[in-house]
């Protein structure tokens, strides 16, 4: 009864992290180091006072670990960036959110580069959210229905991860979506939500909304 428990764990204190943003990156390598400059400075300013003096108990008292969790449906740009940078740090874990069928989804990648670095990046997460299991040619022929069934797979993709994180990165110019599921749409999602967005982009970043509903 007394004895003490040498193999117990305490329980991660664990921040989600959302990510949308442009597949087109000139530069991958210095938007993630600007990702990591972002994250370092802006995301526990996010959360609410209460929640602030909880993770600062957190880390004083030294019991739990903070971690971050990136939520990312993985596809080329800014969505395989983010993910590198928020696993660079300690303890951090990867939850993979999939729009469409595995088989759907890779015929998006143009190389095959491209679909090697999805697969060793799907192969970090434990348990992928696939949003669809049916292959969209299984439900329709007709190549426009098949279109719209795809951006209507990425939007919602775009709108699980801003509803299941605390904070969403988005790596986005500024400029309107150019289809249905676009960053800009994604981004007005989530004012609509009231979820705290850092935006990154070019040389600088910018917090576009301190909700007061973060870490729940």
């Amino acid at each position: 009864m007394g004895e003490e428990m040498v193999d117990f764990e305490a329980i991660p204190y664990r921040i989600r992290i959302g990510v949308t943003g442009q597949r087109k990156l000139e530069n991958p390598t210095a938007v993630e180091a600007l990702v990591k400059r972002a994250i370092d400075a802006e995301v526990e300013k996010l959360f609410p006072e209460e929640s602030r003096r909880k993770i600062k108990r957190v880390r004083q008292a030294g019991t739990a670990a903070i971690s971050f969790r990136v939520l990312s449906p993985l596809a080329e740009g800014a969505d395989r960036v983010v993910a590198r940078a928020v696993l660079d740090y300690p303890d951090a874990h990867l939850g993979v959110v999939l729009p469409l069928a595995l088989e759907d989804y890779l015929e998006d990648f143009a190389s095959e580069e491209s679909r090697k670095e999805f697969e060793e990046l799907l192969g970090r997460c434990d348990k992928p959210v696939f949003l669809r299991t049916r292959r969209i040619q299984d439900e329709c022929s007709d190549p426009k229905t098949m279109a719209e069934l795809r951006c209507d797979s990425y939007a919602h993709a775009g709108q699980y991860i801003v509803d299941h994180c605390d904070v969403l990165i988005a790596v986005w110019d500024g400029a309107p979506s150019r289809g249905r599921g676009g960053t800009a749409e994604i981004v007005q999602y989530a004012l609509e939500k009231n979820r705290p967005i850092l935006r990154v982009w070019g040389d600088s970043f910018e917090v576009l909304n301190r909700s007061h509903n973060t870490g729940e």
